[in-house]
């Protein structure tokens, strides 16, 4: 086993990741990625000062540091010449803010710029005209500089200082006073706390701060010490004026009414409150300060009592006074809550259900909490309870039937209402669970239909498949409507599959669990095929690998399925495996495995000798796949046989045609064998090209999200700066535009055809016998840049070829070129300008074909998104569909080179 297989099959050590990256920086002259193949070297004779591909490794490790970004529309408010500006700390982009620029605009015209220091967000900007309209920008800086200006704000709000509370109720403890008073005017910003003061003898004292309640205790006063007291309002424009100086108490001495809040009162009952005071001298005198008390209600002015028959409900409030022999008094606000007589006026309750869960809220209308409810009369369906406290019947019914009663509440006060129930339970719901087909092959669609009953049915049922290594997984929820739910579904497994249905019924509450279906799962050929393989390599007999790939649209379960060889070797892929999207790959490798750039799905010992096939985990034991020169392991004409395994990089290649995979259910036909060095290969006639497997998490074949334009549009593809011929070579540029709707994170460019000795054919075509013989070879310098005919100059990236290729002698057939990124990937939209270089050995007709492998992106295209109304969308769609035709032209080029 290599090395790198021993120490980790697919998982690096966090050690052993700090040290790759280290050394990556500090002696690699190229980039590699995790999931994509490294770049091989620019040859020795070239100078190079600082390879782009290293800066690009760098960038990645620590973007640079830049301007701010851009702070967010800021609030403004104005009063008297001065402005308030909020913001929030906009991304400092790798340097920590030093600074904001506050800008003023008057009717749209700019007025005054003001500098702040970082560290408030809240401004205030002084000198400004009463007349006009304000708005309002703000631009962040940092030590790089100062980034954009926000939007402008909206016309700043006219804005004043709250204005004077008023002081309804005051009243002493020994030590304390409690206040009440109604809110100023607020200016036009929230009252967000006040302010009371104590006043000795026209001596102010020291200030005390509250919340933006209107009723509050100051504490810390002195006994027997006689106290006013004003209140101011504050807010974010400043402190409001105080109020008029509250009626003075004295603390230890005055009337104190810290009584009890009364409780509610109901209209028609009887009521009586007791209201106690202490301090003071008595006899005392009642009465009410300001404010009603309900109709109905009387306070009695000798006695402490409010009591009567209120005829009202409302909510009441009242300042109560009290003042005792010695003309000292106190107030106090209380609030008076009449209710109406409890009603019961809740609606009939639902229907249940025998085993459902039953939950059903009673309400009372009116009345003083809190309530008892109870059964006066009747009976509750068996399994059902009433919650004396809340009103609840819940639990689960046991029997079905129509069941009568009486509800019962009574409130805080005695008084008592009643209601008749009538309570109606159906039957336990039975449901039945049917299928189109009892066997269809993978990625065929089945009809399920549900059917719940004898009761009514209304709520959602939720299919369960039963795979056939006995793990249950729920595949989604559909409907029911009118007792059914019918829908349609692609067979997730491979296999024999169970399927039964949960339903959950919302009218009535209920849960069922339907029969069993079983369905077996048959693989069709060809929908996992072999995409490259090679069962020996440069480091010996076992340097193997095959890379997999799922040509189907659906997520492919690839647990179970078997890579067998000749001789009896049997390899199960795990259960653990997650299912294979749609045109990615899965690579299998044995443990001398050498291309250590592109990472193993599955590490196995050995992966035998004379061919491969992949057999699916159906009953029938469907063989999906073969390729190989051993009978039984190769479909139609065998592979020709090496006359003793290579050592070197080479791999048999099938064949790529559109951006998909050739099967013609011949092996001759759709495999070539690629090579890093020239052919041919112990015995086999070979194309020089590179071995480039796919794993599951690397790049795959995204044509439709990377498509290709000319370099310049305004020229002929054949014409420079689109295609360049110089003595010997062969330039092609082109412009990768992203046209999905989420950021490209990698991408490389993947030969699929090219006019070279034992290549693969004219894509679309007949190949001539006489053709021009071409290979890849790395660019002189990684970037050029290149004035095109509306004057502008792009910078265009001259790849170069993945490893293991070499130059020389060069790539072909199955090389793959990694696009360098910015920072953060292709945004949506966004393109970057490519070339690639051609070494032309032989002149005559020639071809080039490529695949545009990529992470990240989306299936919808972001213009698309954009488009509003059915007019819109159909030529947004038209759009795209020209687009991704040209894109294809463009991939595949052809010409006479003489």
């Amino acid at each position: 086993m290599s090395p790198l297989l021993r120490a980790r099959p697919r998982v690096v050590t966090a050690c052993a990741a700090v040290l790759a990256l280290l050394v990556s920086l500090l002696v690699a002259p190229t980039a590699a990625s995790a999931r994509a193949p490294s770049r091989t070297p620019t040859p020795a004779s070239v100078p190079v000062a600082a390879p782009a591909a290293a800066l690009e490794r760098i960038a990645v490790a620590a973007a640079p540091e830049q301007p701010p970004a851009a702070p967010a529309t800021p609030s403004a408010s104005w009063r008297a010449g001065t402005a308030t500006v909020k913001w929030k700390a906009p991304a400092d982009r790798g340097a920590a803010l030093t600074g904001y620029l506050v800008t003023a605009y008057r009717n749209g015209m700019k007025t005054k710029t003001v500098t702040f220091d970082a560290s408030k967000t809240t401004q205030k900007i002084e000198g400004l005209t009463a007349k006009g309209t304000y708005t309002f920008t703000v631009a962040a800086k940092n030590a790089v500089g100062t980034g954009p200006a926000s939007k402008p704000s909206r016309a700043a709000r006219i804005m004043a200082l709250p204005g004077a509370p008023t002081i309804i109720a005051v009243t002493a403890d020994t030590a304390s006073a409690r206040l009440s008073w109604t809110p100023g005017p607020d200016g036009g910003s929230p009252i967000t706390g006040y302010e009371v003061t104590p006043w000795v003898a026209g001596v102010r004292q020291a200030s005390q701060t509250f919340g933006p309640a209107s009723t509050q205790t100051v504490t810390g006063l002195t006994p027997t010490v006689t106290y006013r007291f004003t209140v101011a309002a504050r807010t974010d424009e400043g402190t409001g004026p105080e109020s008029a100086q509250s009626q003075e108490v004295t603390a230890n001495v005055s009337p104190t009414l810290l009584f009890d809040a009364p409780t509610s009162a109901t209209v028609g009952i009887a009521y009586n409150a007791q209201l106690n005071v202490t301090h003071g001298v008595p006899p005392f005198v009642w009465s009410v300060a300001s404010g009603t008390l309900p109709p109905g209600l009387i306070l009695n002015p000798t006695s402490n009592g409010i009591s009567g028959v209120p005829t009202t409900a409302g909510v009441y409030p009242v300042v109560i006074r009290v003042v005792d022999t010695a003309n000292r008094s106190g107030t106090r606000l209380i609030v008076l809550t009449v209710n109406l007589a409890p009603v019961l006026d809740f609606p009939a309750p639902p229907l249940g259900e025998v085993g459902g869960a039953y939950a059903e809220q009673l309400t009372v209308i009116g009345g003083t909490a809190p309530f008892v409810w109870s059964l006066a009369g009747g009976v509750l369906p068996p399994g059902l309870t009433l919650a004396p406290g809340t009103g609840l019947i819940s639990g689960r019914p046991t029997a079905a039937g129509a069941f009568l009663g009486t509800i019962r509440v009574t409130d805080a006060n005695g008084f008592t209402t009643t209601k008749g129930i009538r309570l109606v339970i159906q039957p336990a719901s039975v449901v039945t669970l049917t299928a189109s087909a009892n066997a269809v092959t993978f990625g065929t669609a089945v009809h399920f239909e549900v059917a719940v009953g004898p009761g009514v049915a209304e709520g959602s049922v939720s299919l369960i498949d039963e795979l056939p290594n006995g793990v249950e997984t729920p595949l989604g929820s559909f409907p029911v409507v009118l007792n059914a739910a019918s829908f349609d579904l692609q067979m997730p497994a491979f296999g024999l599959n169970r399927f039964r249905v949960q339903y959950d019924g919302t009218n009535p509450s209920a849960e069922a669990v339907s029969n069993t279906v079983t369905i077996e799962v048959s693989a069709v050929s060809g929908q996992l095929l072999i995409e490259q393989f090679a069962q020996s390599g440069i480091s010996g007999l076992t340097d193997q690998y095959v890379s997999l790939v799922n040509t189907t649209e659906l997520n492919l379960p690839i647990a179970g399925f078997r890579i067998e060889a000749p001789g009896g070797l049997s390899l199960l892929i795990p259960g653990t495996e997650r299912p294979l999207p749609p045109r990615r790959g899965f690579l299998a490798v044995a443990t001398d495995y050498s291309l250590t750039n592109i990472e193993p799905d599955y590490v196995v010992p050995s992966l035998g000798q004379g061919g491969l096939r992949v057999v699916a985990p159906d009953t029938a034991h469907t063989v999906v796949d073969s390729a190989g020169s051993t009978a039984g392991f190769y479909e139609g004409t065998p592979l020709p046989a090496f006359g003793s395994p290579p050592f070197v990089h080479f791999a048999w290649n099938r064949l790529k045609v559109g951006g998909q995979p050739q099967d013609t259910s011949d092996n001759a036909t759709d495999f070539r064998l690629v090579a890093t060095v020239q052919g041919p290969i112990n015995g086999v006639p070979s194309a020089l090209g590179t071995p480039s497997p796919q794993n599951s998490l690397g790049t795959y074949q995204q044509n439709s999200a990377m498509q290709s334009t000319l370099l310049d549009p305004n020229v002929a593809q054949s014409a420079a700066p689109n295609r360049v011929r110089t003595p010997g070579n062969l330039v092609i540029r082109r412009t990768l535009v992203n046209r999905s709707g989420a950021p490209i994170t990698q991408a490389r460019i993947r030969i699929t055809s090219l006019s070279q000795v034992n290549g693969a054919p004219l894509p679309g075509g007949s190949s001539p016998v006489v053709h021009a013989n071409m290979r890849l070879i790395n660019p002189t310098t990684p970037t050029s840049s290149i004035t095109v005919s509306d004057g502008r100059t792009l910078l265009v990236r001259n790849l170069s070829m993945d490893l293991p290729a070499t130059s020389p002698p060069g790539g072909g057939l199955a090389t793959t070129l990694t696009v360098p990124l910015d920072l953060g990937g292709l945004a949506p939209g966004s393109s970057v300008h490519i070339a690639l270089t051609f070494a032309v050995d032989t002149l005559g007709p020639f071809w080039i074909g490529y695949d545009v492998d990529a992470l990240g992106g989306s299936a919808m295209p972001t213009a698309a998104k954009a488009a509003k109304g059915s007019k819109a969308t159909a030529k947004q769609k038209a759009l795209d569909a020209r687009r991704l035709a040209e894109s294809r032209k463009l991939s595949v080029v052809s010409g006479t080179l003489r």
